[in-house]
């Protein structure tokens, strides 16, 4: 397993290190730190202000010794993380997410950390989010780190909605903490059938596919708990990040799993504004898990 580190020097970074060097430690995986410069090119000039060669000759000085700065950085952050096998990489060029999303597909990365700032209305529309972009657009599963970090992978908590990509997410949570042997928990927040049928065909159909997901949840049941402590909850709410944000809470996981389908767009575990209400504003360590559709 190797994963890649999106580092970016602000408060949220050692968070994020840490984070990455115990679920490496744990997991026996390999991290790559990544970090982006904008060209000093594309920084703005007056309009009308031409650049001749000496100032083209000091702006490249300026980016190789902010390239210089940078890798020394990462040198130190890749000594902290020993025995953790580490190697780290600077890449001048934007945007952003399209640079830290290709890295990680170039060279089928597992997964990327990254860190989830805290960002007013104003600022995620005059600014955009990083972290957002590529876990929207980029093929690789994300692991997005906010006010709480990574200490140890005793607790997971998996959000769940039968659809095919949750239960290759199960797998790969399967297979992945065998050694480490976790206590799961598994979620299904149930939003009803909202479907405009007479009210006894209702009950009829909402019946049945209750009795097909009760059936689902205990195999699954049967197969985790040969290996792991395993329990599910259902609870029935239309307030899905909510809901998932409240457990959460009650329970402390080290990390959440929820799914996305694509690999352009969170889709359906919670719908789109769903998935991304909970990328905003969970506090817990989020695994965003994602196949190539």
């Amino acid at each position: 397993m190797k994963y890649l580190v999106s580092v970016d020097f602000s408060d949220i970074t050692n968070l994020v290190i840490r984070s990455a060097k115990v679920f490496a430690t744990k997991l026996n995986a390999d991290l790559e730190l990544l970090h982006v410069i904008a060209p000093f090119t594309y920084l703005p000039y007056p309009e009308g202000l031409s650049i001749d060669i000496v100032d083209m000759d000091i702006i490249q000085k300026a980016e190789e010794n902010a390239k210089n700065l940078a890798l020394e950085k990462l040198s130190a952050l890749a000594e902290y993380l020993k025995p953790v096998n580490t190697t780290y990489k600077v890449i001048v060029d934007t945007p952003f997410a399209e640079i830290i999303s290709k890295e990680a597909e170039d060279n089928n990365m597992d997964g990327i950390f990254l860190g989830g700032h805290s960002k007013n209305l104003v600022e995620k529309i005059l600014v955009g989010s990083t972290t957002e972009d590529v876990v929207k657009n980029s093929k690789a599963s994300s692991i997005v780190i906010k006010s709480k970090e990574i200490e140890k992978l005793d607790n997971l908590l998996i959000a769940y909605d039968f659809t095919s990509i949750c239960d290759k997410m199960l797998d790969f949570i399967f297979d992945t903490f065998k050694s480490l042997k976790p206590h799961i928990t598994l979620l299904h927040i149930d939003k009803g059938i909202s479907i405009e049928i007479s009210k006894d065909l209702s009950q009829t159909i909402e019946q049945s596919v209750n009795e097909a997901k009760l059936k689902k949840l205990e195999d699954i049941k049967k197969r985790f708990s040969q290996v792991y402590s395993f329990s599910y909850e259902i609870i029935n709410d239309k307030n899905v990040a909510g809901v998932l944000e409240n457990f959460a809470s009650k329970i402390n996981p080290d990390i959440v799993f929820i799914a996305s389908k694509r690999p352009k767009l969170l889709e359906r575990i919670f719908g789109g504004v769903e998935a991304l209400r909970i990328l905003r504003h969970i506090s817990y360590p989020l695994y965003i898990f994602k196949v190539e559709a």
